[in-house]
């Protein structure tokens, strides 16, 4: 008794965003589901891992908005940040 070779099927980010949906609302593991798709598990956790990726907001440019700085505001506030290796930075409105 001889297996069917699979066949290599070359699927775009977007195919792969679909099926790593699709999996998501499944409720089936990664692996029965790739089985049951005659999807490489290897290749689905490879994609999932790559567009989580580049979904995700880079640190750098990730910034926290404080909302404007009204010249009316009269309460003061203290904001003190640790940036790690001994770095803090402290910012004062008196």
């Amino acid at each position: 008794m001889s297996e069917t070779p699979r066949r290599h099927v070359r699927r775009s980010p977007s195919e792969w965003r679909q099926l790593i949906d699709e999996q998501a609302r499944s409720g089936l593991s990664q692996t029965a589901f790739c089985a049951a798709r005659a999807v490489s598990t290897t290749s689905f956790q490879h994609w999932k891992r790559r567009l989580s990726a580049a979904a995700a907001p880079s640190s750098s440019s990730t910034w926290l908005d404080l909302g404007p700085l009204r010249e009316s505001v009269a309460t003061a506030w203290d904001l003190e940040l640790e940036l790690g290796d001994g770095l803090c930075l402290r910012l004062r409105r008196c």
